[in-house]
């Protein structure tokens, strides 16, 4: 009895020798207290959704059956903007699809001779589908290249001969570029640039007319969160 009274004792020791030692070293090593905090690093993966405005500048360059050219007839104005798209993060790599829709009837270009308006084109409405393919300079803000499949919407007036009036759909494609930053988790904002040059159009077998559109923009945009949040990272 004695000498298991002994054995239970000794062994109860060490236990308790041991578990201070273990004790000891975690807290010398830095032990639990130290261990990394698990913090969200903002992700762009999502789906967006985005509104802005923005500035359009059109020129048209008309050939008359390659004896007389007309170059540098152009207009700018103001649009609005409404944009879907979606987007995945690959470590600093993002790349995404989009889809814009700009409208405002003011980005008007007027033929004038002698003080005589002879003709008038208006661009009404226009739509990009394409993508885009960016590099993180921090994970706050992107940059990026994109390009795409362009159609609009163009209105001719003709004073002299109504008859010929009517719309037309240009279509063509687009490329430019742009810095986006995130306000929050949700809510980002970007400047972008836009060059669109629309396929030839000839008329009446003689007129030929070259239309490029050149924008600038700014767009804020919101993160649908599909995706179960933010990407979490140790925080050292």
């Amino acid at each position: 009895m004695k000498k298991t009274l002994i054995a239970t004792a000794s062994v109860a020791a060490l236990l308790a020798m041991g578990g201070s030692a273990l004790a000891g070293d975690l807290y010398a090593k830095g032990g639990y207290k130290d261990a990394p905090v698990m913090v969200a690093e903002p992700t762009w993966t999502g789906f967006y959704l985005g509104l802005g405005v923005g500035a359009a500048a059109v020129n048209h360059e008309i050939d008359l059956a390659g004896f007389v050219g007309l170059d540098g007839i152009s207009a700018t104005g103001v649009v609005g903007t409404v944009e879907v798209g979606y987007d995945r993060q690959f470590g600093n790599v993002v790349a995404g699809v989009f889809f814009n829709y700009d409208f405002g009837d003011n980005v008007s270009t007027d033929l004038t001779v002698l003080g005589t308006d002879l003709a008038t084109v208006k661009q009404s409405d226009s739509w990009t589908v394409g993508g885009r393919l960016g590099y993180l300079v921090n994970t706050s803000t992107l940059a990026y290249v994109l390009g795409g499949y362009t159609e609009s919407t163009f209105e001719l007036e003709v004073p002299l001969f109504p008859r010929i009036n009517g719309d037309d759909t240009f279509t063509g494609w687009t490329v430019g570029g742009g810095l986006e930053t995130k306000l929050s988790s949700s809510l980002s904002l970007k400047a972008e640039y836009r060059y669109t040059e629309f396929d030839t159009k000839t008329y009446f077998n003689f007129v030929d007319i070259d239309t490029s559109v050149q924008t600038a923009r700014l767009v804020l945009s919101y993160k649908a969160d599909l995706f179960g949040g933010e990407l979490p990272v140790p925080l050292k």
